[in-house]
């Protein structure tokens, strides 16, 4: 199946890992969405229950099984009040 321009993914889960003193934010993307992503960048809007916040582009990782997004470290008070939580995203591909 052909890859789509700009998806909606609800539900996903805000992430923390630490490597050392660099934090990095993250969510995994459902694999029921595998077959409309691809690498390479993506605009992304995060959806809170309060706000959208426009993210910029960003690109996907694969990590084992999953396609993973990281979130901007500028944004970590945010990522800290979701942590745990679940957003929504909106994802556009960039051509």
């Amino acid at each position: 199946m052909a890859e789509l321009g700009k998806l909606l993914i609800p539900g996903v889960t805000v992430s923390k890992m630490r490597s050392g003193k660099k934090e990095i934010y993250y969510v995994y993307l459902p694999q029921r969405f595998e077959k409309y992503l691809s690498h390479g960048k993506w605009s992304v809007t995060v959806i809170t229950d309060q706000r959208e916040i426009l993210v910029g582009l960003r690109s996907l990782y694969r990590h084992g099984n999953y396609f993973m997004l990281t979130l901007p470290i500028s944004l970590k008070q945010v990522w800290e009040q979701y942590l745990g939580k679940e957003i929504d995203l909106i994802l556009e591909k960039v051509v």
